[in-house]
């Protein structure tokens, strides 16, 4: 089992994700709602593989798009009691783990709920978001944050 899950690190070290998306949404009193989710992408033809990871985790759902088939989680309580746990105890190894590192430490403050009545920990949250996936896409975060605290100060 100990070959699988360190298997199972390198691969998403390589093609996972881990990301907080942000979106606007009036029912949240800061205007926003953060979104977490953990996802592995694969060719369909490796459908089997992404269901031996979900297997594994005991959460999350597949999904399909064109060729490709995708494990997506993005339940805090699964993050918090499966996915997190297992890369503590399987660690990453490679460009990920900061990622991973800075995502651990947002979904344990949002299961915590600290970040749906307190502004400033709704934009720390934005500020460590926007350490995460450097390499891929730049957040342009300054711009981000000046945009809420605009919307929110004309309430």
């Amino acid at each position: 089992m100990d070959k699988l899950n360190y298997y199972i690190t390198g691969l998403v070290d390589g093609e996972g994700s881990f990301s907080i998306s942000v979106q606007k949404d009036t029912t949240h009193r800061v205007g926003y709602r953060l979104k977490p989710s953990f996802s592995l992408g694969l060719h369909k033809e490796d459908l089997s593989i992404l269901e031996r990871i979900r297997q594994n985790l005991k959460c999350g759902t597949i999904s399909f798009n064109k060729n490709m088939a995708q494990l997506k989680v993005e339940a805090i309580e699964s993050l918090v009691s499966k996915v997190i746990p297992f890369f503590e105890k399987y660690p990453l190894r490679a460009k990920k783990r900061n990622d991973f590192e800075i995502f651990k430490r947002v979904v344990l403050m949002m299961s915590k709920k600290k970040h749906l009545n307190d502004f400033n920990s709704f934009l720390e949250v934005l500020k460590m978001r926007s350490q995460m996936n450097v390499v891929g896409r730049n957040r342009r975060i300054t711009s981000r944050i000046n945009q809420i605290n605009a919307e929110v100060a004309q309430g």
